[in-house]
C-alpha cells in the first residue's frame, strides 16, 4: 500500500550548495538503480511546496481573484488564466531566468574571447610569453566548467516551475470537473477532460525552458554584434541581417504551429472519443459484426489528424534545417563581405566569428523559435483549459431553498427541532434541462417528503422520474418554484456506481468505519453472505467501476453505502432492478422500510408490487404529476395505468429497470452524467475490465492506486440471493492470467502493476519502427544523406582553416607556381566559390535530409497506430475484459502522441549529434593525431556512464508512465460517478485522493528531470576534461593559429552538445518505449478468422430454418474452470425459448457460447452447418441479439441502425414505427439525422433499448436472441415490445435470456440451467407438472399468488400451441 508517507525524504531537503549545483544528492538513488530495477517504494516524497493540494489551493486563489475582477470589470472584460499563472508562478520563474542571462551574455561570450587570445599567442609568439599561454588556455576552460554551474541549475529550475505549473493546472481542471453543471458536461467528454490532462498542460514542462530565450536571445545579439563590430566594421551586418530576418520568420512559423497544434488536438480529441467509444462497447461491436465501419470511422479520424501533423512535421523539418546550415551561411556572409571589402581574414577573426556565431545562432535558430512556436502552442492550451474553467457550474451543494430559480442559503443547519421537519419539500417547480428548450422537462411539480415518510415515483421511460430526483439534488436548475432539502443527503444511481478499490471503501465512502452500524447496514443490504465468499472479505478489490462483482452486488454494495452514511434524506433511484423478487424484497422490507424506516425516502422503481408498502405514490408522465396518493387512490383513479399496476401484482422476478437519470429530448446533449456514460461502461458484460486499486487507510476514500491490472470476469446478470444474504454466484473469477492473479496476504490483495518490459531496448526494435515507415531504398537515401551532409558540414569547416591559412600574411604556399593546385592556394575567388559551392550543396542535403527523416517517421507512426488498432479490433473480448479502458487509451492516446510529435524529434537531435562528434573527433584527429588517444578514453567513460545511467533513467520513466495512470483513471471514475459524489458532498474527498495521485506522480517526475541534470553535469565535466586536453595539448606542439582555432573551437561545441546528444539518445531509448508499448498490441493472438474458408463458407441463404443443434459444448474463461459444461440441447426452428436459472447458472455464457465471443469445444450446428468452423462474421451476421445493456454510438441515429447503408430511409422509418420511437424521432428537425451523443446519453436507457430492437427487425435474421430485453423500461412499453417480438419474429427462432419468470412463461420451451448444466429443458407447462422440476421451484419462491398466474399462463399457453394458435390477445394481457 504505498503513499507519500510510505516514500522516504528526498534526499534535497538536507543536502549542502554543492552537493544541490552538482546534484550529488542522487548518487545513493543512482547507486539503487543500478544494483536491482527500481520500485515505486523507492521514489522520494515530493517536496512540500511540489504538493498537489498546496500549488492547486495557491492558483484556486488567483483564478477567484480573476473572477472576481472580471465581475467588476468592464462589460465583455474576461478573467484570464494567464495572468492568474504568471502572478502565481512569475517571479520564481524570473529569478531562474537571471541564469541563463549570466550562462548566454556572460560566460558563452566571455569564452570565445579566451579562444581569440589563445589563436593570437599562437599566431604571434613573439608578443607573448608562455605563462600567457597558459592562462588564455586555462581561462578557455575554466568559461567551460563555469558553464556547467549555471546551465544546469538553470535547465533544472525551468523544468521544475514547469511541472509546478502543470500540477497546479491539473488540480484546478479536476476542482473544476466535480463542480461542472450538467448542461456543461453535455458540451464536453471524457476524451477532452483527459486530452486537457495529458497532452495541454504538458505544454508547460517544454515551454517554460525556452521562453526565456525570448529576451536573452537579443540582448545576447547585441553584444556579439558589439564585439564583430569591433573585429569587421560595417562587414558583420551582411551575416547578422541574416540572424535578424530569422525571427520574422520564427514568429510566422510560430503562429502556424500555434494553428496547427489547435486543429491537431481538436482532431485528437475527436480521435480517443472515438476510441472510447469502442473499447467500450467492443462486445457489441464484435456481435453486430460491425468491426469494419468504425475501422473506417477510426481511420477518417486518423486521416485527418495524421494531414496537420504531417504539415507539422514538414514545417518542423524546414525549421530544424534551417537552424543547422544557419550557422554556416551567417559566416559564409560575414566573411565573404569582408573579403570582398579587400580585407584580409586572420584565424583570430574567423575562431572568434565562428564560435561566437556558434552560441548566438543556439539561441536565435533554435531556442528563440522554439521559445516562439512554445509560447504560441501554450497560449492555444492555456486557452483551452481557460475555456473549460469558464464552463457553467451547478448551483452550490449546501443546503439551500431554490426560489423561483435562485439560490438561497439557509439562515442554519437544519435541526430537528426547527418547525419546519427534516425532509424534501418542493412548491410548483418547473425546470428544463437548457434555456433553449421550448418545453419544460419539469413542470409545476409540487412534493412533501418529510421524516419517516416513504414515497413511490413511477412512470414510464421519459416520464421524468429521474429529472425529479435531479432537482431535488440540483443537478437540474429549477426555473421557477422552490426546492429546499432540509438535511443531508444519500443517493443511489439508477445505474450502480462503484469505483477502484476495496469493498468497504465502497461502503464507507469516506466515513469513520463503525463495526456495529457496519455489521447492521451489509446485514439490511444482503451482502453479509458475499464478504463470507470474498477472497478477502470487505478488503475484496471491486476493479475499475466493479468489474469483478455482478449486477446485484454491484446494487446492493451501491445501496450499502447510501444507508451506511446515515443521512437525513434518501434519494434512490430504481436500486431493486438489479436483483431478484426474493432479494429484493429483502432489500425492501429490511433496508428500505426497515433500517430506513425513520427516514424521508422517495423511491424510483418499476417494482410496482412494492406500491402498497408505500406512504405515497406519484405517477408522472411527460414532465407532469398525473396523479398522487396511496395505492388505493390510484387503483380507484380510473386512469390506463390502474391496468398495467393490476397485472404488475402478478409479476415475478423483478427486473433491471432503469429509467432516464433526466426527462430525455433528442435535441438535448448531455454526456458525462451517470446514466450516460456508465450506461456504456458500467456493466461488465458489455466491457469487463479492470483497474485493481490497492486500499491504504479506512479513513480514506478511494485508497492510493499505483499497480493495476487483475482481472476479476463475472456473468453480468441480477443478483439472485436468499434473504439472510447469501448468493448463489460465484461472484469473483480470476483473470486470465494466472501471473496476474492476487496474492492472499493477511492484510487484503497486492494488485499487480501493468505488464512492461525491463532492461534496454533491443535493436531489432529500431529496425521495426523504421521498416514500418520505410522500404530499404528510401531507408538507405536517408542513411547517405545524412552521411554526405555531415561531410559537407566538417568540409565547411576545414576549407574555413585553409582559407584563413592562405590569408595570413607569413603563410608559404607549399607547392611550385606551375603546379596546378597553386591558383587554390593563392587565387582568393577560386576559394570563395569552392567556400559557396560547399554551404549551397550543405543547404540542400540537409533539407532533403530533415524531410526524408521526418517523413519516414510519420510513415512508421501512421502504420503502427494502424497495426495496433488493428490488433485491438481483432482481439478477443478476453482482452477487454483483462485490460481497463485507461490503459489502452494509453496507448492510442499518450503513446501515439509520443511518436508522432517527440519521438522524431528526439531521434533527429541524436542522429545528428552523433554524427556531429564525429566530425569534431575527425577535425581534432587530423590538427592533432595524439588526442584521439584521450578521445578514446572518454569515449569509453561516456559509454559506462550511459550505460550507468540508463539503468536507472528507464526504470524511473517507467514508474513515472504507472504513477500517471491513477490520475486519469481517478478522473474518469469521478466523472462517471460525479451526481453521487455530488450527492454525498464528497468532492473534498475526491479532490484530496486527486492530489495524492498527482504527488507520486510528481515525486517520479521530479526524479525524471533531477537524474537527466545528474547526468548532463558528468557529462559536461567529461567535456571539460577534453577541452583541456586539446586547449594544453597544443602548449606541448608547434602549431599555426588557424589549426589551434579549429580543434580548440570544435571542441568548445562538444560542451552541451555532447551531455544534450547523449540524454536525447537516451530519451530515444524512453521514447522507443511507447513504440514498443504499440507494437505489443500488434501482437495479439487474434480471434479465430472472419471469413469462412471456401469449401467452409454457407450458403447465402443459410440459415432458411434457424435450428439450433448443441453437442457436449463446454466453455471455459481462460484457465478457469468450464462454466458451461456438456449442454446438450436442441432448439427447433420457429421455437420460442427461454432460458433461466439463477445468478451464476450460465445463461450468458451460451449466448457468448453461440456467438463464439470466447470459444467453446463441442458441436453447435445451426441447420447442419457446425459454426465453430465456419468465419465469425459469417455466424454472427446471421444472429440477431437485444443485448442486456443497449450501447449507441456516437453519429447519426441512422449510423445507429444502419452503419453499412443496407437499408433505405423507408424500411427504417418503418422500423422506427414497429419500435414506438417514430413520434420522438419526427420532432426533431433533423430526423433520422439526429446526432447521437457520447453514449447514447441524449436517448433515455429505454429508449436505447428500442434502438436495438430495431437493429434487430432490420437484420431479418432467422435466430434472435434476446438477453432480457425489456429489463430497462416500463411494464407499457415492455408489453409493447414482447407485441412486437411476438409479430415479427413469428417466424424466427428466439431464445430469450429471462430475468423474470413472466417473460418466458409462455415459450414452447424452457432451458433450465444450474452450475453450468442442463438442468431440464421441456414445454413450461409439462415441467411445472412436476412438483420436483427446477422451474416448479423457481415460481414457487416468488409466492402463491404470483406463482398461480405464470401457471394459468404456461397452461393458456401450453393449450393454444396444441390448437395449433397463436397466443391469444388474454394470454399476453395475463403477463
Amino acid at each position: 500500500m504505498i503513499s507519500q508517507e510510505n516514500l522516504p525524504e528526498s534526499p534535497l531537503i538536507k543536502a549542502n550548495i554543492l552537493s544541490k549545483l552538482m546534484f550529488w544528492w542522487l548518487n545513493g538513488f543512482f547507486a539503487t538503480g543500478n544494483k536491482r530495477d527500481l520500485q515505486i517504494n523507492d521514489i522520494h516524497q515530493a517536496l512540500p511546496n511540489d504538493k498537489s493540494k498546496k500549488l492547486g489551493d495557491r492558483l484556486t486563489k488567483e483564478w477567484d481573484r480573476e473572477l472576481e475582477k472580471s465581475k467588476l470589470g468592464q462589460k465583455g472584460s474576461k478573467p484570464s488564466l494567464r495572468m492568474a499563472i504568471v502572478r502565481q508562478f512569475g517571479f520564481y520563474y524570473m529569478g531562474v531566468g537571471l541564469l541563463a542571462l549570466i550562462e548566454e551574455c556572460i560566460t558563452r561570450i566571455a569564452q570565445p574571447l579566451c579562444l581569440g587570445l589563445l589563436i593570437r599567442y599562437f599566431s604571434k609568439k613573439e608578443e607573448f610569453n608562455e605563462a600567457d599561454g597558459y592562462l588564455f588556455a586555462g581561462a578557455v576552460v575554466f568559461a567551460s566548467g563555469f558553464y556547467t554551474f549555471t546551465h544546469h541549475p538553470y535547465f533544472f529550475g525551468v523544468q521544475h516551475v514547469g511541472m509546478k505549473i502543470r500540477i497546479a493546472c491539473c488540480a484546478l481542471v479536476y476542482r473544476k470537473a466535480l463542480r461542472l453543471s450538467q448542461t456543461a458536461l453535455g458540451k464536453t467528454n471524457v476524451g477532452q477532460l483527459t486530452n486537457l490532462l495529458s497532452n495541454d498542460v504538458n505544454r508547460f514542462d517544454q515551454s517554460c525552458v525556452f521562453l526565456h530565450y525570448l529576451w536573452v536571445g537579443p540582448i545576447q545579439t547585441a553584444i556579439v554584434t558589439y564585439i564583430l563590430w569591433g573585429y569587421y566594421g560595417p562587414s558583420c551586418l551582411a551575416g547578422l541581417c541574416v540572424l535578424v530576418l530569422f525571427v520574422p520568420f520564427q514568429a510566422y512559423c510560430g503562429k502556424l504551429f500555434s494553428g496547427l497544434r489547435q486543429s491537431t488536438a481538436t482532431k485528437t480529441d475527436r480521435r480517443i472519443r472515438v476510441m472510447n467509444e469502442i473499447v467500450s462497447g467492443m462486445r457489441v461491436i464484435k456481435m453486430y459484426t460491425w468491426e469494419k465501419p468504425f475501422a473506417a470511422l477510426v481511420n477518417d479520424s486518423r486521416k485527418d489528424e495524421v494531414k496537420v501533423i504531417r504539415k507539422t512535421s514538414r514545417l518542423r523539418a524546414i525549421n530544424m534545417s534551417l537552424f543547422y546550415t544557419s550557422s554556416k551561411l551567417i559566416i559564409f556572409l560575414t566573411l565573404l563581405v569582408y573579403v570582398l571589402t579587400d580585407n584580409t581574414l586572420t584565424a583570430e577573426k574567423v575562431f572568434v566569428t565562428l564560435s561566437l556565431y556558434n552560441n548566438v545562432r543556439l539561441i536565435m535558430t533554435l531556442f528563440f523559435p522554439n521559445g516562439v512556436s512554445q509560447l504560441a502552442e501554450t497560449l492555444v492550451s492555456i486557452n483551452r483549459l481557460q475555456t473549460f474553467l469558464l464552463m457553467e457550474e451547478r448551483s452550490s451543494t449546501d443546503s439551500s431553498n431554490i426560489i423561483d430559480g435562485k439560490e438561497k442559503p439557509l439562515s442554519k443547519q437544519p435541526d430537528p427541532n426547527d418547525n419546519l421537519m427534516t425532509g424534501v419539500y418542493l412548491q410548483n417547480v418547473s425546470a428544463k434541462w437548457s434555456p433553449e428548450y421550448a418545453e419544460d422537462t419539469l413542470s409545476n411539480i409540487t412534493l412533501k417528503v418529510e421524516e419517516g415518510e416513504l414515497v413511490a415515483v413511477i412512470g414510464h421511460v421519459g416520464c421524468g422520474k429521474g429529472s425529479l430526483l435531479h432537482a431535488i439534488l440540483k443537478e437540474l436548475p429549477a426555473s421557477s418554484g422552490s426546492v429546499l432539502v432540509n438535511g443531508t443527503v444519500a443517493y443511489t444511481s439508477q445505474e450502480p456506481w462503484v469505483f477502484a478499490g476495496s469493498v468497504r471503501h465502497n461502503i464507507l465512502f469516506g466515513k469513520e468505519f463503525d463495526p456495529v452500524w457496519y455489521e447492521k447496514v451489509i446485514t439490511a443490504c444482503a451482502l453479509k453472505r458475499d464478504m463470507e465468499l470474498f477472497p478477502y472479505g470487505d478488503k475484496t478489490l471491486v476493479g475499475d467501476r466493479g468489474a469483478s462483482l455482478s449486477g446485484g452486488q454491484k446494487a446492493r454494495i451501491t445501496l450499502a453505502r447510501a444507508v451506511y452514511a446515515d443521512a437525513d434524506v434518501y434519494i434512490l433511484d430504481d436500486p431493486l432492478s438489479a436483483v431478484d423478487a426474493e432479494v429484493g424484497r429483502h432489500l425492501f422490507e429490511k433496508c428500505i422500510c426497515g433500517i430506513l424506516a425513520k427516514k424521508a425516502r422517495i423511491l424510483v422503481t418499476h417494482q410496482l408490487q412494492f406500491l402498497k408498502s408505500v406512504n405515497k405514490i406519484m405517477l408522472m408522465d411527460n414532465g407532469k404529476v398525473q396523479i398522487e396518493g396511496n395505492y388505493t387512490d390510484l387503483l380507484t383513479s380510473g386512469i390506463d395505468f390502474a391496468q398495467l399496476l393490476q397485472t404488475e401484482e402478478d409479476k415475478t422476478d423483478s427486473t433491471p429497470n432503469i429509467s432516464p437519470l433526466k426527462r430525455t429530448s433528442f435535441g438535448r446533449s448531455r454526456t458525462l452524467s451517470d446514466a450516460s456514460v456508465s450506461s456504456v461502461t458500467s456493466r461488465s458484460s458489455i466491457i469487463k475490465k479492470s483497474s485493481i486499486t490497492v486500499a491504504s487507510g479506512e479513513g480514506s476514500l478511494l485508497g492510493n492506486a499505483y499497480t493495476y491490472d487483475d482481472m476479476s470476469d463475472s456473468e453480468d446478470e441480477e443478483d439472485s440471493i436468499s434473504p439472510d444474504g447469501s448468493p448463489s454466484k460465484k461472484s469473483m473469477i480470476s483473470g486470465v492470467n494466472r501471473k496476474a492473479s492476487v496474492a492472499k496476504s493477511i492484510d487484503g490483495p497486492k494488485a499487480v502493476e501493468e505488464a512492461s518490459s525491463a532492461g534496454s531496448v533491443k535493436l531489432s526494435l529500431y529496425w521495426k519502427y523504421f521498416k514500418s515507415g520505410s522500404g530499404f531504398f528510401s531507408f538507405f537515401m536517408m542513411v547517405l544523406f545524412n552521411v554526405i551532409t555531415q561531410i559537407l558540414f566538417s568540409g565547411a569547416d576545414w576549407w574555413l582553416n585553409f582559407w584563413t591559412k592562405t590569408q595570413e600574411e607569413n603563410y608559404e604556399i607549399p607547392v611550385e607556381p606551375d603546379s596546378s593546385l597553386y591558383e587554390l592556394y593563392n587565387n582568393t575567388d577560386i576559394q570563395v566559390y569552392t567556400y559557396s559551392g560547399i554551404i549551397a550543396a550543405l543547404f540542400v542535403a540537409s533539407m532533403v535530409r530533415t524531410l526524408l527523416f521526418f517523413s519516414i517517421c510519420m510513415n512508421a507512426s501512421i502504420k503502427l497506430h494502424d497495426a495496433m488498432f488493428k490488433g485491438i479490433i481483432r482481439s478477443p473480448i478476453r482482452f477487454f475484459e483483462v485490460n481497463p479502458i485507461g490503459r489502452l487509451l494509453g496507448r492510442f492516446s499518450k503513446d501515439c502522441g509520443i511518436m508522432d510529435d517527440i519521438l522524431p524529434i528526439c531521434f533527429f537531435d541524436t542522429v545528428e549529434i552523433f554524427l556531429n562528434v564525429i566530425g569534431i573527433l575527425v577535425i581534432v584527429g587530423l590538427v592533432n593525431p595524439i588526442l584521439l588517444a584521450p578521445a578514446a578514453v572518454l569515449f569509453l567513460i561516456f559509454y559506462f556512464l550511459r550505460r550507468f545511467y540508463l539503468r536507472t533513467a528507464r526504470s524511473v520513466k517507467r514508474l513515472e508512465g504507472v504513477a500517471r495512470s491513477p490520475v486519469f483513471s481517478h478522473l474518469t471514475t469521478s466523472l462517471y460517478g460525479l451526481t453521487t459524489i455530488r450527492a454525498f458532498r464528497a468532492e473534498d474527498e475526491f479532490c484530496k485522493q486527486f492530489d495524492d495521485h498527482q504527488d507520486m506522480h510528481t515525486s517520479s517526475w521530479f526524479l525524471f528531470i533531477a537524474t537527466t541534470r545528474w547526468f548532463g553535469i558528468w557529462l559536461d565535466w567529461l567535456s571539460v576534461v577534453f577541452i583541456a586536453f586539446v586547449s594544453f595539448s597544443f602548449m606541448l606542439s608547434a602549431q599555426d593559429g588557424a589549426q589551434v582555432g579549429l580543434a580548440v573551437s570544435s571542441a568548445m561545441m562538444l560542451t552541451g552538445m555532447l551531455q544534450w546528444g547523449v540524454r536525447q539518445s537516451a530519451e530515444v531509448e524512453n521514447q522507443m518505449v511507447s513504440v514498443e508499448r504499440v507494437l505489443e498490441y500488434t501482437k495479439i493472438p487474434p480471434e479465430l478468422p472472419l471469413e469462412s474458408t471456401p469449401d467452409k463458407t454457407p450458403p447465402k441463404e443459410w440459415p432458411e430454418n434457424g435450428e439450433i443443434v448443441m453437442r457436449d459444448v463446454q466453455l471455459g474463461y481462460g484457465d478457469d474452470a468450464p462454466v458451461l459444461k456438456n449442454i446438450t440441447c436442441t432448439f427447433k426452428s420457429k421455437e420460442k425459448v427461454g432460458i433461466v436459472g439463477r445468478t451464476g447458472a450460465g445463461k450468458s455464457s451460451l449466448i457468448t457460447a453461440i456467438f463464439r465471443i470466447a470459444e467453446p469445444t463441442g458441436v453447435i450446428e445451426i441447420d447442419g452447418i457446425n459454426v465453430l468452423q465456419i468465419g465469425l462474421h459469417d455466424l454472427r451476421s446471421k444472429i440477431s441479439i437485444i443485448p442486456q445493456d443497449p450501447v449507441l454510438f456516437t453519429g447519426t441515429l441512422r449510423k445507429n441502425l444502419d452503419p453499412f447503408s443496407n437499408y433505405n430511409d423507408e424500411e427504417i422509418w418503418r422500423v422506427l414505427e414497429e419500435v414506438h420511437l417514430a413520434d420522438e424521432v419526427r420532432q426533431t428537425s433533423a430526423g433520422l439525422s439526429v446526432e447521437v451523443t457520447e453514449g447514447g446519453g441524449n436517448f433515455s436507457v429505454g429508449q436505447r433499448q428500442l434502438v436495438c430492437l430495431g437493429r434487430a427487425i432490420l437484420r431479418k435474421n432467422k435466430i434472435l436472441v434476446l438477453d432480457e430485453a425489456t429489463a430497462n423500461v416500463d411494464p407499457e412499453t415492455d408489453a409493447l415490445i414482447q407485441k412486437t417480438i411476438r409479430t415479427k419474429f413469428l417466424e424466427c427462432t428466439v431464445l430469450t435470456v429471462a430475468h423474470r419468470l413472466h417473460t418466458v412463461i409462455d415459450s414452447d420451451k424452457i432451458l433450465v440451467l444450474d452450475a453450468g448444466s442442463v438442468k431440464e429443458y421441456n414445454d413450461p407447462y409439462i415441467l411445472l407438472q412436476d412438483r420436483s422440476s427446477a422451474l416448479y421451484s423457481l415460481v414457487q419462491q416468488t409466492g402463491t399468488a404470483t406463482a398461480d398466474a405464470l401457471y394459468k399462463v404456461a397452461k393458456s399457453a401450453h393449450l393454444s400451441r396444441r390448437r395449433g394458435e397463436p397466443l391469444s390477445e388474454e394470454t399476453e394481457l395475463e403477463q
